[in-house]
C-alpha cells in the first residue's frame, strides 16, 4: 500500500499535489547538497593546481551563499518537469529515476561550465552565442585536457546525487507547508530580480570573483541579458548631450563633429599628427609599415612594472629603442575585433565587424587607404584564416597576398598544432617573404601570431621551461613566487618562445635593404586569460611598441591610448609627412594616440570583452564595468568608487556609443558610396 497515492486514480488531486511538493523538496535537498559538494571539489581542484584566491574565506562564503540563491531560484523551474512526471508515473521508483535524470542534466551543465572555467580561468558567458559551431569545436579541441582529477570531479557529483536522492526519501518530518514556504521564497527572489551573482566590487581581484561566482548562474544571467535586454534610445545628435557631464577632463578631449544622421560614425577628421616629431622624415620615400599582432600579449607579464614580472626580455630591450606605450588598451578581450580595431578604428556592430561576413559595410582602414596610395599589402598568419571571418576581412581590404596555414608545408608536420604553425616558423616564413619584395615600392604587412594560446605547447618546451627558471632567478623571485609561477609554466614558457620569435623577426629583418625605411607596430590582441587576472581591465592591458630605425628618439609614454587610436594616428602621420591621399571625413571611433609622457587619459571609448558582451567603457580616469564604477590609476590600478554623477556621465557617454552602434548595425552604413569610391 506504500504507493497508493501514485496508483489510486481517486486519490484527491490536492493531496497528490501536496505529496509532490513534499517529495520534490526532499529531492531538492539532495540537489543542493550536490551543488555544495561540487563547490568543495572545485576548491580542491583550485588548491591542487595552486590557484587559490587571495581572500579564501571571503570568497568561499560568498560562493556558498550565491550557490544557494541560484539553486533556490531554479527550484520552481525544476519543479515543472518533476510534477509532470509525478502525475503521469504510477510507481515511486520511476519518480526517483525521472528526478535523477532531471537533476543530472542540471549537474551536467554545471560541470561542463566548470570545466570551461578550469581551462580558461574565466566563466563562460553569452560569448558562446557569438561563434559558429566550427569555431567552437576548434577552440574546445585546442584547450581540452583531461587529467585524473578532472575525471574524478566529473564522476563523483553524479554518484553523490543519486545516492543522496535515495537518502532524502527517509526524511520523515517534512511538511508541504515548509515546501510552499521555500517555493514562496524562490518566487520572491525571482520577482525581486535578486541576482545570483555577487557584486564584483566586493572582490579585490578579478580572479577571486571568477572563482566565487556560480558558473551556471553566470552563464544563464549573461544569456538572459544577451537575448532579452534592450538598449536605451538616445538622441546622439543632441548638441547638449554631454553638457550635464562636462568636467575639466573634457577640455583636453578631441571633439567629434558628426556630419550625417544616416551615417552615425561619419565625422570630420581632426586627428593631430603626434608621431611626426619622433621620426626622421624623408617625404620622398614613404615608409614600410609592419604590424605584429601578438596573441595573448599582456602587460601583466611584459615590460616595466609588470606585476607578474616581465617574461619578454627581447621586447624589454626593444622598448628602450622605441615609442613604448605603458598604459595601452586592447579594444577587445578576444581576438575577434582586433583587425577592425587596429587597422580601421571601426565600431563593434552587434558581434564584431567580422561577424557580418559578406555584409561587412565599406570602410576606410589603414590597409585600404595605403593600397589606394600605391602600397603593396600582405597578411601573414600560420592559422586558418576563416576563423573569426578574418579571411573575409582581409579580402575586403584588397590585400595583395595572404599567407596562411596552407602555405607552411616546408615546415615540420609535427609543428602543425590545433591552431597552426608556431610563431618561430611564422617569423621565418615572414622573413622569407619580405626578402623577395621589391625595394622600389612601399609595403604594408600584418603578422598575426598564435603560439600564446591554449594548449600552450611549442617546440623545445624543455628549453623554455629552463628559461622560465632562469628568468625567475633574474627577476629575484623568492621560493613562493617561483612556485606560484610554476603553476603556469606552460604559459610562461610559451611567452618566452614568442618573445624569441619576435627577436628572430627583428634581427633577420635588419639584414634586409627595406629595414632602414620600415616602421614596426607591435601590440597584443588581448591579455591571455589562462594566468589569473587581477582586475576587470587587466584583460585589455597590452603594450604598444612602435619601433623603427627612423626614430629620432625613444620615449616611454604613460598616457592612455588604445587599439582604436592606432589607425587615426598612422594615417595622419603619413598624410602630413608623406602626402598620403586620405579622406577628410572618417569613421574612426578613436581620436588618435596620446604621446604625453605623464599619466592621463583624454580618450573615451567602449571595450568589448567578448563577441556578445559590451559592458565596459573607459572615459578619462574612470572605468565602467556593468554598473560598477572604478577610478583608474597608473598601470591601470582600479579602485571601486561611489560617484553617482560621474557614473551617470559615463553611462550617458556609453549609451551614446551604443545608440550609434545599434543604428549602424541595422543600416550597415558606415560611409556614403560616393565618398568610398574616391578612395577605392
Amino acid at each position: 500500500m506504500e504507493n497508493t497515492f501514485f496508483e489510486a486514480p481517486e486519490y484527491p488531486v490536492l493531496d497528490r499535489f501536496k505529496n509532490s511538493v513534499i517529495m520534490f523538496m526532499k529531492y531538492a535537498i539532495a540537489l543542493l547538497a550536490t551543488v555544495l559538494f561540487i563547490k568543495i571539489l572545485e576548491y580542491t581542484y583550485v588548491a591542487v593546481k595552486g590557484q587559490m584566491p587571495s581572500d579564501l574565506a571571503n570568497v568561499f562564503l560568498k560562493s556558498l551563499l550565491f550557490d544557494i540563491v541560484f539553486v533556490l531560484k531554479c527550484l520552481p523551474i525544476l519543479y515543472l518537469p518533476f510534477v509532470l512526471f509525478f502525475f503521469s508515473l504510477k510507481v515511486k521508483k520511476h519518480i526517483y529515476v525521472a528526478t535523477g535524470i532531471i537533476f543530472s542534466i542540471y549537474i551536467l551543465i554545471y560541470l561542463l561550465l566548470l570545466k570551461y572555467f578550469f581551462t580558461a580561468l574565466v566563466p563562460l558567458g553569452s560569448d558562446l552565442y557569438g561563434y559558429s559551431f566550427a569555431d567552437i569545436k576548434q577552440t574546445v579541441s585546442a584547450g581540452l585536457s583531461i587529467d585524473f582529477l578532472s575525471v574524478v570531479i566529473f564522476i563523483l557529483p553524479f554518484v553523490f546525487l543519486w545516492f543522496g536522492l535515495l537518502l532524502v526519501q527517509k526524511i520523515k518530518y517534512f511538511t508541504y507547508r515548509i515546501g510552499l514556504l521555500v517555493f514562496a521564497g524562490s518566487l520572491l527572489l525571482i520577482w525581486l530580480n535578486v541576482s545570483s551573482l555577487p557584486s564584483q566590487a566586493d572582490f579585490s581581484k578579478d580572479y577571486d570573483y571568477n572563482v566565487a561566482v556560480n558558473k551556471q548562474a553566470y552563464f544563464f544571467e549573461n544569456s538572459y541579458t544577451y537575448f532579452f535586454d534592450d538598449e536605451p534610445l538616445v538622441d546622439i545628435y543632441a548638441s547638449n548631450y554631454f553638457e550635464e557631464g562636462m568636467d575639466g577632463d573634457n577640455a583636453l578631449r578631441p571633439q567629434m563633429k558628426y556630419v550625417d544622421n544616416d551615417y552615425p560614425f561619419l565625422r570630420e577628421d581632426n586627428t593631430a599628427d603626434v608621431l611626426g616629431n619622433f621620426f626622421n622624415v624623408n617625404s620622398a620615400q614613404r615608409p614600410n609599415i609592419v604590424f605584429v599582432q601578438v596573441e595573448g600579449l599582456g602587460r601583466a607579464f611584459s615590460g616595466p612594472n609588470a606585476y607578474l614580472g616581465s617574461f619578454t626580455p627581447f621586447l624589454d630591450e626593444l622598448r628602450g629603442k622605441s615609442l613604448y606605450f605603458e598604459n595601452f588598451l586592447a579594444s577587445q578581450g578576444r581576438t575577434f575585433a582586433s583587425l577592425p580595431s587596429i587597422l580601421g578604428s571601426l565600431p563593434f556592430f552587434n558581434r564584431g565587424y567580422n561577424d557580418l561576413g559578406a555584409n561587412m559595410p565599406k570602410a576606410f582602414t589603414t590597409f585600404s587607404l595605403l593600397k589606394r596610395n600605391g602600397y603593396q599589402s600582405s597578411f601573414i598568419m600560420s592559422t586558418d584564416p576563416s576563423f573569426d571571418n578574418e579571411n573575409l576581412f582581409i579580402k575586403e581590404q584588397g590585400v595583395d597576398q595572404l599567407i596562411s596555414k596552407a602555405n607552411f608545408k616546408e615546415f615540420p608536420a609535427p609543428h602543425n598544432s590545433y591552431w597552426g604553425y608556431p610563431d618561430l616558423d611564422l617569423m621565418k616564413k615572414a622573413i622569407g617573404f619580405y626578402a623577395k619584395q621589391p625595394t622600389n615600392k612601399p609595403f604594408i604587412s600584418y603578422i598575426q601570431t598564435i603560439s600564446m594560446h591554449t594548449p600552450y605547447k611549442v617546440p623545445e618546451m624543455d628549453k623554455y621551461y629552463a628559461l622560465v627558471e632562469e628568468q625567475m632567478k633574474k627577476l629575484g623571485f623568492n621560493d613562493a613566487q617561483k612556485e606560484e609561477h610554476r603553476t603556469y609554466k606552460d604559459q610562461y614558457a610559451t611567452i618566452l618562445y614568442t618573445d624569441d620569435a619576435i627577436k628572430h623577426l627583428i634581427q633577420e629583418f635588419q639584414k634586409l635593404p627595406s629595414y632602414s625605411n620600415t616602421i614596426f607596430v607591435i601590440t597584443g590582441d588581448h591579455r591571455l586569460p589562462e594566468i589569473p587576472m587581477s582586475t576587470k581591465i587587466d584583460r585589455y592591458h597590452v603594450p604598444l611598441i612602435i619601433y623603427s630605425p627612423m626614430l629620432k628618439r625613444s620615449a616611454s609614454i604613460r598616457s592612455i591610448s588604445s587599439h582604436l587610436d592606432i589607425a587615426p594616428s598612422m594615417v595622419k602621420f603619413l598624410q602630413v609627412n608623406y602626402k598620403l591621399n586620405a579622406p577628410s571625413l572618417v569613421t574612426w571611433v578613436g581620436s588618435g594616440l596620446d604621446t604625453v609622457r605623464q599619466f592621463r587619459n583624454i580618450h573615451r571609448y567602449p571595450l568589448k570583452q567578448t563577441v556578445s558582451d559590451l559592458t565596459d567603457y573607459i572615459s578619462g580616469e574612470y572605468f565602467l564595468n556593468g554598473q560598477t564604477l572604478f577610478s583608474v590609476g597608473d598601470n591601470f590600478a582600479l579602485e571601486a568608487v561611489q560617484e553617482d554623477t560621474k557614473r551617470s556621465q559615463l553611462m550617458g557617454e556609453f549609451n551614446q556609443y551604443k545608440s550609434q552602434n545599434n543604428q549602424v548595425s541595422k543600416s550597415l552604413k558606415l560611409i556614403p558610396d560616393s565618398l568610398y569610391r574616391k578612395f577605392k
